[in-house]
């Protein structure tokens, strides 16, 4: 079924989400006459609120990982250096 064929379309092919490629909006009748700016800003915001963001703990997990394998790599070496010169 075809529905609106003089609706305005905006697309938008590299929002900033990793899982999409591509955002098509459909601009409401009322709003053709808006200025493009407003209309660009307005959906940016509204992809951005819809993309999926990663919890909190993902950053600190991250983080603990990094630390966790910088101690690993510390002892690594200083086992290597104590069986050299000892």
């Amino acid at each position: 079924m075809i529905k609106g064929v003089n609706k305005k379309v905006l697309e938008i092919n590299n929002p900033q989400s990793i899982y999409f490629e591509k955002a098509v909006l459909y601009l409401k009748p009322n709003m053709s006459n808006a200025p493009e700016k407003l209309i660009s800003r307005e959906a940016n915001e509204l992809i951005r609120s819809m993309s999926p963001k990663a919890p909190k703990y993902v950053f600190w997990l991250k983080l603990l990982l990094m630390i966790t394998s910088s101690f690993l790599a510390l002892g690594a070496g200083m086992y290597f250096l104590s069986a050299v010169f000892h």
